[in-house]
């Protein structure tokens, strides 16, 4: 863990550090873990807006250090450090939380812990939020169609990840999520006592995106699909859908996709051989761009360079980029499940997401209903900003840790 640019320091700066620190609030946010996705979106965000809320409350964030870099910080009253733990294995980022961590903990002496990636410490010696939000191990389509699989020990681990969460969940204060079907799925297997659970949708920075509208009768229409690459994330169905509808002659679409079957080559992902044969198939290659992933600065050009917004996934505890579609203002085809539901409510078109044909006819309904395209975004728009504020979230973060502390 070594020092870094503009206020990032290690951990043996820490003493120096705290000296002026004795009256206020004191917060430690472990984000050791979010290193991409919706993760690091999150991360960003929310460290980005922590110095805004005032000199009271004393934050020490513990990020990976790309995340780190990337925050500008606005005030005396946040403390970054930057580390590589979360790279490494899982048991090596497990005992970090449980004994490096915890002797940092003594140190600081915070108010409050907060663990924002599903694992928390065992006994913490301070009150503990424990944010969980990987949806893979409480998911029924994930346990049903992707968990048998991945290989015997990917399975082993993936058990003892869900029990080490459920130890978290009984050693923590609060147990907080970003939606209501994220909070059923862990009751499925975990309890978590209604006086632990708090739901707190998280939210975009609105003004980082705009109303677009760009498809005019003659012009390809543009599909997007924003996301990493990994077999929940059912990149498959897309490229599926896709096939069929080229194979009926529709010539009039493009997909943008910044998932890739070339990306995470040392993942375990049971789709990437089936993924790579459609995407290199000779009716679609050249239908499809791939951008790689897509810096968080830049993703708002690319919603509003696109017609219809396309969300596949199997799994998912939020969707950032259900928020950033709508916001934007772009028609949404998502998958049919309660947690693209409760996002976007009325603001999209659900298919069945084992079903590339669904799939298609729901875009082929799309592409021909320009009126209901714009529907849609309207009310996508209306929505975001009404129920998926980022300020909002933000609030009701800080709210939580004063009532704690």
């Amino acid at each position: 863990m070594g020092v870094e640019k503009k206020g990032l320091v290690s951990r043996g700066d820490l003493p120096e550090v705290l000296k002026g620190v004795s009256n206020q609030l004191r917060i430690v946010l472990n984000a050791v873990s979010a290193k991409s996705g919706g993760a690091a979106t999150y991360i960003r965000n929310l460290a980005s807006s922590l110095p805004m809320e005032g000199p009271r409350r004393h934050y020490y964030l513990y990020l990976p250090p790309a995340q780190a870099q990337a925050i500008p910080l606005r005030g005396d009253h946040v403390t970054v450090v930057s580390t590589e733990v979360g790279y490494r294995p899982f048991w090596q980022r497990f005992l970090w939380d449980q004994i490096t961590l915890r002797r940092i903990v003594k140190q600081i002496k915070p108010n409050v812990l907060i663990s924002t990636s599903d694992f928390g410490m065992l006994f913490p010696p301070c009150k503990q939020v424990l944010l969980v939000r990987n949806p893979l191990f409480f998911s029924p389509l994930y346990l049903a169609y992707i968990l048998p699989k991945k290989s015997y020990w990917f399975r082993l681990e993936f058990l003892l990840r869900r029990w080490l969460i459920a130890r978290s969940i009984a050693h923590s204060d609060v147990v907080m999520t970003a939606s209501k079907s994220m909070l059923d799925d862990v009751r499925r297997f975990i309890a978590v006592p209604d006086e632990k659970a708090v739901v707190n949708y998280f939210g975009v920075p609105i003004k980082k995106f705009d109303m677009a509208s760009r498809w005019q009768s003659g012009q390809p229409l543009q599909l997007l699909y924003i996301s990493e690459y990994s077999d929940y994330k059912n990149l498959t169905t897309v490229l599926k859908a896709l096939l069929i509808l080229r194979q009926k002659g529709d010539d009039g679409l493009r997909l943008v996709s910044s998932g890739d079957p070339s990306q995470f080559p040392e993942v375990e992902i049971s789709s990437r051989e089936t993924d790579r044969a459609l995407a290199g198939h000779p009716l679609v290659a050249s239908y499809i761009t791939f951008t790689g992933a897509i810096p968080y600065e830049q993703v708002a050009r690319f919603y509003g360079e696109s017609d219809i917004f396309v969300f596949p996934s199997l799994a998912e505890s939020f969707g950032h980029p259900l928020v950033e579609a709508m916001a934007t203002g772009l028609p949404i085809v998502a998958s049919d499940l309660s947690i693209c539901r409760e996002i976007c409510g009325e603001a999209a078109v659900y298919f069945n997401p084992l079903d590339p044909a669904d799939l298609a006819e729901k875009i082929v309904l799309l592409k021909n209903q320009p009126g209901l395209r714009r529907r849609l975004g309207q009310y996508g728009r209306k929505r975001a900003e009404t129920e998926f504020n980022w300020d909002d979230h933000v609030r009701g973060f800080v709210e939580m840790i004063d009532s704690m502390a």
